[in-house]
């Protein structure tokens, strides 16, 4: 792993050298095209489509001509035959019968709808509105730069590539043009000009490249690059055509090629974000920047393998925080951002797949259809997709236990599990969006959208546990438990949006109101569990991640050998809803020598409901047992754990015995004292309510950028829980429900900087402060107390939010004619640090119990340096210049004092990964597009112990996957996807390198077909 992440850095290392010494000049910029009105032509009259009669001019006059196709289909171009006449008096002639016009855009002639008078009013009179877009193809460009030349005044496009200029006095102004990947273009722009709204169109800098266009990942790239560029903080983009060129179905495989972010992992898929060594807990995650409920138990996390990677527009990493931003982002927010419907663009599109995962020999499919369109007024989109995909696991976990032997004691294995899991998972997402425009600068949209995350999982297992070692090769008394447990997860997300955004004069405002759920259900859980013990066998430790007994004499698979007195089964579900309101408003200054201030102030509001069901059920037999020759499943797992293990055989059918359990419900009896201890503590209710308010201005002097502001955040909780008691033989004594209300608030400040040192490079800076919110359960005032072993459980109202003060410093330049080459240092001060903590009570009714507890800790620190290099070598000559590099490396470093046995420790903060990296390369030209990436993070601790040498640390793991589709033609793309190449697993092992917990998930790989109509 050494050797690999030095290599990164070395490779990181020359692409600084070879671009600061390569770096292409920035192109002239573009010049305003002559009139035409002078222009003469000789003119053979046309007869027909107008789409033709435009497109005979356009070859007499060699300018482009261009036009949205909706505007003049089905419309007729009859005119008579001329001799000698001017390009105006033609294209008068060709537009005016069909209520059209035209301007002339640079070195475009654009069809536009013919002016009509419009009443001045005063939301609209001294705004021009329009389009940024690609000449080529006519989609627009977010995030495209617009300079007012006359005041350095800087405009940006929205994510629909739209733009206002506002403050405006009649008369001609010139305005500067430019986006990531494409030619700067100054345009003369007339106010007052009818109401229509303008398109600006650009010209991509590699297009006389034979073979390679600005479509598909380049153009991804720079949408992704300009929202980076122009952003006001340190953030991290991947569009949508980027995450395509991966093998990534969901958004959490899309978000481990993001630098800086590691992924913790389930069932060999990423699930939870780590940002920064931090995990989910302490960030957020948002849609469309309106936080997402949670679809966990007892924790703020989303599954972000519920969201599918199709149903998303862009993803927005946020490092730095603007007041205007939710300040629970310590760790950052990723923000989803949903698709929406663009100007000029007719969509739809079409994905069927199919796919093989090598573990089970099982096939996988996906499908998936969008459909959507922007009229003058309206606008709709509708997205729908499913996928159905197998995965598993070959699980194998050691335990460790001290016996004695010979008078003398050794640290030994007391207990092997070996857990098979077969996963079918069914993602399903829905979006809807309609949009209204009554003017050039209002609009209003609803949207919704729903994302479905069902799993089922079949599991086998057996467990063998030692009681005795007669000497370090030879064990007895051992146990082996044999259990088939299928179980499901429900976990879905659903939100409803209403709201809009409106320009006057120079104000801006936008308000949003939105209701959201999440729920997880877990309606199945069928444990059929069965035993048998007193037994002996020689253990072959040989390879101690995968030790062996050898038994000798006895058929230790015999379904007639095992027994079972009781069963178990669970019902546990939740929901976390949101009804969200926010809005704000911006103010536009033009301050004397060319420098701009924006004010913005706003306010958001959140009502939370927050349960969780905890329900836990064992019933036992009155009289007798049974045995598992009548509740035998058909699992079977032959070549276990790369043909280390056999997993088949006596392995219980947990379906069977819950219809056992249902056809005679008079044979058991229910076990209080467990049920009680599995539910009761772990069931509450209760709600969170959200008041936030922010100011905040952005100065722009010269190349200088300052945002400056302050945000006050405050959350109040009420909750209830239980106190759970038993007494000093474990029976059962009680339940009481305890209520508990408080709340914690704060004042955030920020600044950011960003200073252009040209007008590719910027080096920013940061400081701000942030929170954390402790989980939900953890606030509950839950207690579970157990007599017999001295020890309790419990929740903590009186816990605190975590605060940071955050500093960070970055150096971006962007590559000519689409890349980035970026590095960057931060530093974290956390202070109340929240962690689960064990310690001994002193005094008190619960003298010495031992206490198990969330608390708030003392401050830790978190500092490391993120680099990243990204480009298309388009200036390499011939097939070479299709090759690109994606590539990115983080370091971090954390410091935490916790309590030991013997005095503090100092460690590093669990979950945080000190080396996170990804490296790819790409082939585009010729409408292929090929990548092999590589994902790699190091060993970290993933969960503390009292000791250091019980500290379970995560294992370093390197992934290899490709990805690769070739157009076919304008409307077919086929596509193919090939992840986990190195057949990687994920390890755990003791802080002193006993082998503890390993997975095992072999290779899976998918392949289709795309049709799209744009």
């Amino acid at each position: 792993m050494k050797k690999k992440v030095k290599t990164v850095r070395n490779l990181l290392f020359a692409a600084t050298v070879f671009n600061v010494s390569i770096l292409p000049l920035v192109p002239a910029v573009g010049q305003t095209s002559k009139m035409l009105h002078d222009k003469q032509i000789y003119w053979a009259g046309s007869k027909g489509d107008l789409e033709k009669g435009l497109d005979q001019l356009e070859k007499q006059l060699h300018i482009p001509i261009s036009y949205d196709k909706n505007l003049v289909r089905g419309k007729n171009a009859n005119t008579p035959k001329q001799s000698t006449t001017t390009a105006n008096d033609v294209l008068s002639q060709l537009l005016a019968d069909n209520g059209l016009s035209y301007r002339i855009v640079q070195n475009n002639i654009v069809v536009v709808p013919a002016p009509k008078p419009v009443a001045e009013n005063s939301a609209q009179n001294n705004i021009i509105a329009g389009y940024v877009k690609d000449a080529t193809s006519g989609r627009v460009l977010p995030h495209s730069t617009l300079v007012k030349l006359s005041d350095n005044r800087k405009t940006m496009t929205d994510a629909n590539g739209y733009f206002i200029l506002q403050g405006l006095k009649p008369g001609t102004i010139e305005i500067l043009v430019s986006y990531i990947g494409y030619q700067n273009q100054i345009v003369e722009l007339t106010y007052p000009n009818g109401g229509i709204p303008i398109n600006i169109l650009l010209e991509p800098k590699d297009n006389n490249l034979e073979g390679i266009t600005i479509n598909g990942i380049r153009r991804g790239e720079a949408l992704a690059l300009s929202n980076m560029k122009n952003a006001d903080n340190v953030r991290y983009v991947l569009s949508q055509e980027q995450i395509e060129r991966f093998p990534d179905a969901t958004v959490a495989e899309a978000l481990q090629r993001v630098p800086g972010i590691a992924m913790d992992y389930s069932y060999g898929l990423p699930r939870n974000v780590v940002m920064r060594g931090l995990s989910q807990n302490m960030g957020s995650v948002t849609l469309n920047g309106t936080r997402l409920p949670s679809t966990q138990t007892n924790s703020r996390e989303i599954d972000l393998n519920g969201i599918l990677s199709s149903t998303v527009e862009a993803i927005e990493v946020n490092k730095t925080f603007t007041p205007d931003m939710d300040a629970d982002a310590t760790a950052g927010s990723v923000n989803i951002v949903s698709k929406t419907p663009k100007a000029g663009e007719e969509l739809f599109r079409v994905n069927v797949g199919g796919g093989y995962n090598q573990l089970l020999s099982k096939a996988n499919y996906n499908l998936g259809a969008v459909l959507g369109k922007r009229y003058e007024k309206w606008g709709f989109l509708a997205d729908v997709n499913y996928s159905q995909t197998y995965r598993g696991e070959d699980r194998v976990q050691v335990d460790y236990d001290t016996y004695e032997i010979d008078g003398s004691e050794h640290l030994l294995m007391s207990n092997l599990e070996l857990e098979g899991s077969d996963l079918e998972r069914k993602n399903t997402g829905l979006q809807f969006e309609l949009n209204y425009y009554p003017t050039n600068a209002t609009k209003l949209y609803a949207r919704s959208s729903y994302n479905k995350y069902f799993e089922l999982q079949t599991r086998g297992t057996k467990s063998y546990n030692i009681g005795e070692y007669s000497n370090i090769g030879q064990a007895a008394d051992i146990s082996i438990g044999s259990s088939g447990t299928p179980r499901d997860y429900n976990r879905d997300i659903i939100t409803f949006s209403l709201g809009g955004k409106t320009a006057f004069s120079n104000y801006e405002v936008d308000a949003d109101a939105t209701y959201a759920k999440g729920r997880y259900d877990q309606p199945l859980y069928y444990d059929g569990y069965f035993q048998q013990g007193g037994l002996s066998a020689a253990i072959d430790n040989t390879d101690p991640s995968a030790p062996q007994f050898l038994f000798a004499g006895t058929d230790h698979n015999d379904p007639a050998k095992y027994t079972a007195n009781s069963y178990n089964r669970r019902h546990q579900f939740a929901h976390d809803r949101d009804i969200q309101l926010s809005g704000n408003i911006k103010r536009s200054l033009s301050l004397e020598g060319g420098h701009t201030l924006d004010l913005k102030a706003g306010a958001r509001f959140r009502y939370k409901e927050d349960a969780h069901t905890r329900n836990y059920f064992q019933y036992r037999l009155k009289t007798g047992s049974l045995t598992m020759d009548d509740f035998t499943s058909d699992y079977n797992r032959t070549s276990y754990f790369g043909g280390k293990y056999n997993l088949s055989g006596a392995i219980a059918n947990g379906y069977l015995m819950e219809q056992y359990y249902q056809r005679n419900m008079d044979l058991f009896q229910p076990n209080d004292n467990y049920i009680r201890q599995n539910t009761d503590p772990d069931s509450y209710e209760g709600s969170e309510n959200l008041s936030a308010g922010y100011f905040m201005g952005k100065l722009t002097t010269g190349k200088l950028e300052t945002v400056l502001g302050m945000r006050y955040e405050r959350t109040g909780f009420q909750y209830t829980g239980n106190i759970v008691s038993f007494d000093d033989q474990g029976n059962y004594q009680s339940t009481q429900p305890v209520d508990t209300e408080a709340a914690f608030a704060g004042f955030f400040p920020s600044l950011n900087l960003k200073y252009k040192l040209t007008e590719q490079t910027n080096i920013r800076g940061a400081l701000t402060r942030t929170l954390s919110r402790p989980s939900y359960y953890d606030l509950v005032p839950w207690e579970e107390i157990e007599v017999r072993r001295k020890r309790m459980k419990k929740g903590n109202p009186q816990l605190d939010q975590s605060t940071s003060t955050n500093v960070d410093l970055l150096f971006e330049h962007y590559l000519n004619p689409i890349g980035l080459l970026s590095g960057g240092v931060f530093y974290k001060k956390i202070n109340d640090y929240i962690y689960e903590s064990i310690y001994t009570q002193s005094g008190g009714t619960y003298d010495g119990y031992a206490i198990t507890q969330t608390v708030n800790g003392a401050a830790a620190d978190v500092y490391g340096l993120e680099i990243a290099w990204q480009q298309q070598f388009t200036f390499l000559p011939g097939f070479a210049n299709g090759f690109g590099v994606f590539a990115n490396y983080t370091y971090v470093k954390s410091s935490f004092e916790v309590p030991g046995v013997e005095s503090v420790r100092r460690v590093a903060l669990p979950e945080m990964r000190p080396s996170v990296g990804n490296f790819a390369l790409s082939y585009e030209k010729y409408g292929f597009s090929g990548r092999l990436a590589l994902n790699f993070y190091e060993t970290f601790i993933s969960e503390l112990a009292e000791e250091e040498a019980n500290d379970l640390m995560e294992k370093g793991r390197t992934q290899l996957d490709f990805s690769a589709s070739q157009k076919i033609n304008k409307n077919f793309t086929v596509f193919v996807g090939l992840s986990n190449i190195t057949n990687s697993q994920v390890r755990f092992d003791f802080g002193d390198g006993r082998p503890n917990d390993y997975k095992y998930y072999a290779r899976w790989g998918n392949i289709g077909v795309k049709y799209t109509i744009k």
